[in-house]
């Protein structure tokens, strides 16, 4: 079964809920999570959950909050769980982006997360 685990639909929910997601947000992260993304240029991973969050806070902007997230397909390892996703914001340039997030759940929470984008 390819089932995705509550934590990652929560995660989406609340990435697309904007400002009034974000402490659900962060509950959705071990302590210790890591997070690598392509959106700051930051060459190493985000470390912790206070840096994770920090680092959505700063790619946030009011444009962002009009966001629409769809899903794609859901691949289901063990403990990696890997999606792919559109996204439809007026903070995106052309309107419009998609991505893959791979992400590494242990004990009921995100342990690691990479996020990378498709290229045109």
């Amino acid at each position: 079964m390819n089932q995705m685990p509550l934590q990652i639909s929560n995660f989406f929910l609340a990435m697309q809920a904007g400002p009034a997601g974000f402490e659900r947000l962060g509950a959705l992260f071990a302590p210790d999570a890591t997070y690598a993304e392509p959106f700051s240029a930051q060459s190493t991973p985000h470390q912790g959950r206070e840096a994770i969050m920090a680092a959505f806070q700063a790619s946030r902007t009011d444009a962002f909050d009009d966001a629409l997230i769809s899903l794609g397909a859901v691949s289901v390892q063990d403990t990696q769980i890997t999606v792919k996703w559109t996204c439809i914001s007026q903070a995106i340039p052309g309107g419009q982006g998609s991505g893959t997030n791979v992400f590494e759940m242990q004990d009921g929470l995100i342990k690691s997360l990479v996020t990378t984008l498709d290229m045109p």
